[in-house]
């Protein structure tokens, strides 16, 4: 129990440590960044790539029917 304690207590003592610099720089009162439109940065980053949901639910269906071909196939002598 003592070990328990004493490593909590090892843990914690980070979160008390000062930040002189972050401290100095005091509390945020200008304005919000401006919201800019994301149409560029849309632009930039090229074609959408397409949706794969239905060629995965294909390959889904055809592994499902090949399971039920192998569990109802006799077994082999």
């Amino acid at each position: 129990m003592r070990l328990l304690a004493s490593a909590l207590l090892v843990a914690s003592l980070p979160g008390c440590a000062p930040f002189p610099q972050l401290d100095a720089m005091g509390a945020d009162t200008g304005p919000p960044p401006q919201l800019l439109p994301i149409d560029g940065l849309l632009a930039q980053a090229g074609p959408q790539a397409a949706d794969p949901g239905p060629d995965v639910l294909a390959r889904a269906a055809g592994l499902r029917a090949r399971a039920a071909g192998i569990s109802a196939a006799p077994p082999a002598p």
